[in-house]
């Protein structure tokens, strides 16, 4: 192995890196699957866990300089909560609505996991076992409910889409909250308030049409609409569509010369190549808000 050539543990796979590298780069030269959005460190999607130091980091963001041991899931103790309602919305994806010692609302990430039949409230984690997997959410519920989500069959494994599936009332689910951060936040820091404001999302992110409206009618009197790009292996692609142009040209036509504020609700889709067509429309790149 070359002097300069080191060694990055994500999960239980091994990769290499030469010193100087970006991680994320790196990582994804070699295949790894590894979210990511923005590139430029607004969106969040590409944070790893660094397990010698406990800290999180983002991985476009972050330069090679040692070896480094990394894992995607969130490492903190869980809370187990109860279920309250389980909704198929279709048939890749169920609305839960879960009780339990939570301040988060939407916008906010946490993580939930199936626990075993041999669940035991005197030795949870025991009962779960050691290699339960927790999956990565969004908070979808107003500030005081219960926690909302919507987990996607293609999100999860087929042993815990069915587990999924057999929730029934007052079934516990363990649940991850992120610790030290600020809580339902997210609107709050786009600065939008009263302003004209259309949500882009991804393919697979189209089901939260109806989440992203409730919330941001709370918000602003002037949301003008949400769109879904056209799915395509290689989504910057989906940003030439005809269709995106003519719905972001009407909204800045209904904006009447305010403002236009877009929030990019995906992943895999830079914010350089984002600069691109917005410029073409007059719109500042800083008008642009990712959340994976």
């Amino acid at each position: 192995m070359d002097s300069q050539a080191l060694t990055i543990e994500l999960d239980d796979e091994q990769y290499e890196a030469v010193l100087g590298e970006n991680l994320l780069t790196s990582l994804l030269n070699q295949g790894a699957n590894v979210r990511y959005g923005c590139r430029a460190g607004a969106c969040g999607a590409c944070r790893l866990y660094d397990a010698s130091h406990c800290e999180s980091i983002l991985s476009c963001q972050t330069t090679v300089t040692s070896s480094m041991s990394l894992t995607r899931q969130v490492l903190a103790e869980f809370s187990v909560f109860s279920v309250l309602s389980n909704i198929p919305l279709n048939d890749h994806s169920i609305e839960l609505v879960l009780l339990g010692p939570s301040d988060e609302s939407f916008g906010d990430r946490v993580s939930v996991a199936f626990l075993s039949k041999a669940f035991s409230k005197e030795r949870p984690k025991a009962a779960m076992g050691e290699r339960a997997h927790f999956y990565e959410c969004m908070a979808l519920n107003p500030v005081g409910a219960p926690l909302k989500i919507v987990l996607q069959k293609d999100h999860l494994s087929d042993e815990d889409w069915w587990r999924a599936l057999a929730l029934s009332a007052e079934d516990p689910v363990a649940v991850q909250l992120l610790a030290r951060s600020r809580k339902g936040r997210l609107l709050f820091e786009m600065d939008i308030a009263d302003a004209p404001v259309v949500v882009i999302a991804s393919p697979d992110n189209a089901m939260f049409e109806p989440y992203w409206r409730d919330a941001l009618l709370d918000y602003t009197p002037s949301f003008l609409g949400h769109f879904s790009l056209f799915a395509n292996q290689d989504l910057t692609l989906s940003l030439a569509d005809d269709a995106l142009i003519s719905f972001l040209n009407d909204a800045l036509a209904d904006a009447g010369g305010a403002s236009l504020r877009l929030i990019y609700h995906g992943q895999k889709v830079s914010a350089k190549e984002w600069a691109i067509l917005l410029r073409s429309l007059r719109i500042h790149p800083n008008q642009l808000h990712f959340v994976r």
